[in-house]
C-alpha cells in the first residue's frame, strides 16, 4: 500500500509512505502532529485508489481512521490479526479492537454491533456479542445504560482511541 499525506497548518508539507507497514506509520506520524488540514492519498497493492480530505479539531483522528478502514478491509481478507506477543487475536480482542475503532464515540447496543462486525469478519451470534460487551463493562471498558431490553454501551473515555490513537494495534504491525 502507498499512502501519500499533504498537511496544512503548524506541521505543513507532505510525506509518503510504501509497503506492509505504511498503515502504521501514517498512523503513528497523525498522532504526532497538530493539523489544520490533511489529505490522504491511498493507493492499494492492486491498483485501487482513494483519497480523502479532513478539516478541523479532529482532523488527524479523521484521517486515521480513514487509513485504517482501507488497511482493515485490505487486511481482513488476506491475513489474520496478530497481538502483541505475535499469536492470533483472541475473539474478545478483536471485538474490542472493533469496538474502538467502529464506535470511538457513540453510544450503541448489542444489535449494532453484532450487524457491523458481521459486514467486516462474518458470522457472530447475538448472545457472544453481549456476553462480550457485558464482561467489558465489568472489567471498566465501557459504560452501560438502559434495561435489559434497550441496553446501550459506550467506550469509556480511558479506553477511547481518539484520546490515545497511538496505542492502536492492527494487524499489519506485526
Amino acid at each position: 500500500m502507498k499512502i501519500r499525506l499533504e498537511i496544512e497548518g503548524k506541521n505543513a508539507g507532505s510525506v509518503n509512505y510504501r509497503g506492509p507497514d505504511s498503515a502504521e506509520m501514517a498512523i503513528a506520524y497523525l498522532n504526532s502532529i497538530d493539523a489544520e488540514e490533511i489529505q490522504v492519498n491511498l493507493v492499494s497493492d492492486d491498483g485501487t485508489k482513494a483519497f480523502a480530505e479532513f478539516e478541523g479539531e479532529i482532523s488527524a483522528i479523521s484521517a486515521s481512521r480513514f487509513i485504517l478502514s482501507a488497511a482493515k478491509s485490505k487486511l481482513t481478507r488476506e491475513s489474520p490479526q496478530v497481538g502483541e506477543n505475535g499469536s492470533e487475536l483472541t475473539l474478545k480482542e478483536r471485538l474490542e479492537m472493533f469496538l474502538k475503532f467502529e464506535f470511538s464515540r457513540i453510544w450503541f447496543s448489542s444489535f449494532d454491533v453484532q450487524k457491523k462486525y458481521e459486514d467486516v469478519y462474518g458470522n457472530i451470534s447475538l448472545s457472544t456479542v453481549s456476553t462480550y460487551l457485558a464482561r467489558m463493562y465489568r472489567d471498566n471498558l465501557l459504560e452501560r445504560r438502559g434495561n435489559r431490553n434497550q441496553r446501550e454501551y459506550h467506550i469509556r473515555d480511558g479506553t477511547n482511541p481518539l484520546v490515545n490513537i497511538e496505542n492502536i494495534e492492527y494487524a499489519a504491525s506485526k
